[in-house]
């Protein structure tokens, strides 16, 4: 079937699927007939053969519920080629993103500063692969006014067939490093093979500071927009509650843990909970681009299966897998902690019916925490239950309750010793080694010694620290800033918010912030309950925290609407908010609103 031709039976995007386990990027995964459409008959799949998994396998299902165009052989380059000639009908503006880092960033700022006067055509996500790139530039069609899409290589060769299908006219290099791309040569190979990209392009950007504004700026000048037009555009962007995440700072405060461990020592990230609020996909890339991860870990398997659609090859540990996933579990090659006997016999049938061998599991030891977990005395029964073809424990691991306080360390010990006696039981039984892991964050620091063959990090990379030696290197990940919507003079004996629990003793300057308590500023900080820095002056706020604003007092500033408050960061610490509220840090973390915007960096100087 010819070009034309298939693409006047397949329709746009949403209707083309691809079976695939490495390339997990692709967003239109084929999983259920909901999938397919009200038209089987103009969706096309793309049958990928990869070192896991074969899409040939699934023709004669797809045939039976009513799909009638497969696409075999070499399926990536057969849909780069439709993407291509799509894309050639459109002589819109088409602007390109490659580089190392910050090229989502960058393209949703560009997205957010001219959506106003485009119809815009995106990348989803961070669509920038093989495949990726083909299936958002298929999205274009007669509506599209401006492309916008990313490209990303991971080896030389790759980044022509990118160009043909982009045809950018507008081209954007953000950095370009070393901590990705282990298949170049070098730093020079690197960059040649990405400006390929821009073999035919009459406008290109380099991003030489790092900074994202500036290299938005410029491309709204190559688009033609005045300068008035492009800081008022910037500025009503920048003016809002962000939190930035310093992916250097996450990076080193990993490695700085990893220095208190012996080299051959493994290393489970847990990135569970939107990654503590840091967002899972983006401090799982850097993670695995850096090569500090040997393990990631989340709480549930949707979250598993987001990494994985977002191209995160790392092994990763289900903590709390349900009996309702256990095919996403296997959809995505995800390995679960098996903490119970019926988890344990859910898990094995489910494997079972898939025909697989040997599949990955963890298994968890309740040594005192009292929360999940087997006993020592059952290891007996868990050796019989696990015996077959069909699992093969990967590890076995148990929590330490009380590491960060010396009040407890004998119980600590206490724990150690009954794992190790639990382990070693467990390993007489099977007749094979597994990787022995108990030591969190707090363990690393204080019970080194007890390292066995794996640790867990998780609040410690995001910068905090049980004592001093080892928090004087850490940096803090997280910085929650907002800005001031409006400052006035409340008149004195004035009340201020609802329930007019503040009353002002004389005439006071009110800042208003867009940030409430449906963002995570708790509302306990409410009247002079909690503090924000504005002009390097610590400003307590006043009235009741509302859902989506606050009040703070700038009196004795010369504060302005627009200027910077700071929520927390490297001036005002996570820590003495959490202890204001009489709670821990990782709650102040992942109370942050997934509606606040996040904004990642790297900070290389």
């Amino acid at each position: 079937m010819y070009i034309a031709e298939i693409i006047s039976v397949i329709g746009r995007i949403a209707h083309i699927d691809c079976r695939t386990d490495d390339n997990l990027d692709i967003k239109y995964l084929l999983t259920d007939s909901r999938r397919l459409g009200s038209d089987p008959l103009h969706t096309a799949f793309f049958a990928i053969t990869t070192e896991r998994n074969d899409g040939r396998k699934y023709i004669e299902e797809l045939y039976g519920r009513g799909v009638r165009v497969f696409i075999t052989g070499d399926s990536i380059a057969a849909l780069q080629a439709l993407a291509a000639y799509k894309r050639q009908k459109y002589n819109c503006p088409v602007i390109a993103i490659t580089g190392s880092h910050g090229k989502t960033v960058v393209k949703e700022w560009l997205y957010e500063l001219l959506k106003d006067d485009f119809r815009i055509t995106r990348s989803p996500r961070s669509y920038n692969s093989q495949i990726g790139v083909p299936l958002s530039v298929w999205q274009m069609d007669e509506k599209t006014e401006l492309g916008i899409f990313e490209a990303g290589v991971s080896r030389p060769g790759e980044m022509e067939k990118l160009e043909r299908i982009i045809r950018p006219t507008i081209g954007v290099i953000t950095y370009i490093g070393e901590e990705s791309g282990a298949e170049f040569e070098s730093l020079a190979q690197k960059r040649e093979e990405k400006m390929k990209l821009f073999s035919r392009c009459p406008v290109v950007i380099e991003d030489e500071t790092h900074q994202n504004v500036r290299t938005c700026a410029a491309v709204m000048r190559a688009l033609g927009y005045d300068e008035d037009t492009i800081n008022r555009r910037i500025l009503r962007q920048t003016h809002e509650t962000v939190m930035q995440i310093n992916l250097t700072a996450l990076t080193n405060n990993v490695r700085a843990y990893r220095k208190l461990l012996k080299p051959e020592t493994k290393l489970v990230c847990m990135v569970k909970a939107f990654a503590y609020g840091a967002g899972s996909v983006e401090v799982s890339r850097a993670l695995q681009s850096a090569g500090v991860a040997d393990y990631l870990a989340v709480a549930v398997a949707d979250e598993g299966a987001e990494l994985r659609r977002a191209g995160i090859n790392l092994p990763i540990i289900v903590m709390d897998p349900e009996e309702a996933a256990m095919d996403v579990i296997l959809d995505n090659n995800l390995e679960p902690n098996i903490y119970s006997f019926p988890v344990l016999q859910l898990f094995r049938e489910a494997v079972q019916r898939r025909g697989l061998e040997q599949y990955p599991v963890h298994i968890k030891i309740d040594s005192g925490m009292h929360r999940l977990g087997f006993y020592k005395e059952e290891m007996d029964d868990l050796v019989a239950a696990l015996e077959g073809k069909w699992l093969r424990v990967r590890s076995v691991f148990s929590h330490l309750a009380a590491a960060d306080d010396k009040s407890f360390d004998n119980f600590t010990r206490s724990q150690i010793a009954y794992f190790s006696e639990a382990v070693e039981t467990l390993r007489k039984g099977l007749h094979y080694d597994f990787l022995r892991h108990i030591l969190n964050s707090a363990g690393i620091e204080r019970f080194t010694a007890d390292e066995m063959d794996m640790c867990r990090l998780g609040i410690g990379m995001y910068g905090f620290a049980v004592e001093a030696p080892l928090s004087a290197q850490l940096r803090p990940v997280c910085t929650l800033k907002t800005t001031l919507l409006s400052v006035k003079t409340v008149p004195a004996h004035s009340s201020i918010g609802y329930g007019c629990h503040t009353v002002v003793n004389e005439d006071r300057r009110i800042a208003v912030i867009p940030i409430g308590y449906a963002d995570g500023f708790d509302r306990r900080f409410s009247n002079y309950g909690g503090e924000v820095i504005v002009r390097g002056k610590r400003c307590p706020v006043v009235g009741n925290v509302c859902m989506d604003q606050a009040m703070v007092d700038v009196t004795g500033t010369d504060a302005q609407p627009g200027d910077q408050a700071l929520i927390f960061g490297e001036q005002l610490r996570v820590e003495e908010l959490a202890e204001r509220l009489g709670t821990i840090t990782y709650e102040i973390l992942t109370s942050v609103s997934r509606r606040v915007q996040r904004a990642y960096y790297y900070d290389y100087e």
